[in-house]
């Protein structure tokens, strides 16, 4: 299991368009990808493959969350969401 942390600084939080690129990127691995606002809380996590999944957590400016991956190609998956997150405006 591989886990990235992302603090939210955009002024507009987590935006449609960055949660999309999100999505995307999960969609091109096998392994599960998980969306954790908060570890404690079902109610704050999502599949990160399904965008409707991801749309219902609402992370605002200053907030945070993690990408929890797991599964056969978790590595590669790893890698590839750092390097996303380096070029998005999170």
């Amino acid at each position: 299991m591989k886990t990235l942390s992302i603090k939210v600084t955009n002024e507009n939080g987590l935006t449609s368009r960055l949660a999309a690129e999100l999505v995307a990127e999960a969609n091109k691995h096998i392994a599960r990808c998980t969306m954790v606002v908060d570890k404690d809380d079902p109610s704050q996590q999502a599949d990160l493959k399904s965008i409707m999944n991801v749309f219902t957590l609402s992370i605002p400016k200053g907030g945070s969350f993690d990408i929890v991956i797991e599964g056969a190609d978790e590595e590669s998956a790893y890698m590839a969401f750092f390097h996303l997150l380096e070029s998005l405006p999170l």
